[in-house]
């Protein structure tokens, strides 16, 4: 398990983000990277920062995640995706989700219980 952050440092539509694992492009390896917020439901959530639409990272440019009505926003291409379930709602890839990751909150922390490897170009 890997601790991510304390609990009390994720609220509201904030995010955190931490690299779980190296992955190889033409460029040599490159890191990859996981996001966790905490939900409507008071729930830590994790997800692969990585839009199913293009694999791009879904904060890209301004680092921003959540749109103003509380839906995880592709910054990219616009994707809007439903924070609790991860299925894009509306956008380029409608149905589809981003990968979610295993994330527990105990003794006042947020871990990461297991890494995923996660595929370089994932058609899903």
């Amino acid at each position: 398990m890997k601790r991510l952050c304390a609990s009390a440092a994720l609220r509201g539509q904030q995010s955190i983000r931490f690299e779980i694992g190296r992955a190889p492009s033409r460029y040599g390896e490159v890191p990859r990277e996981g996001f966790a917020i905490r939900t409507h439901d008071g729930v830590a959530r994790g997800y692969a920062n990585a839009c199913p639409h293009r694999q791009q990272p879904v904060d890209l440019g301004d680092g921003k995640l959540f749109s103003p009505d509380g839906f995880l926003e592709c910054q990219a291409h616009g994707a809007y995706f439903d924070p609790v379930t991860g299925i894009c709602d509306r956008g380029p890839c409608p149905g589809r989700s981003l990968r979610a990751l295993d994330l527990s909150e105990t003794e006042g922390a947020i871990w990461l219980d297991e890494l995923q490897a996660i595929p370089v170009n994932d058609p899903d």
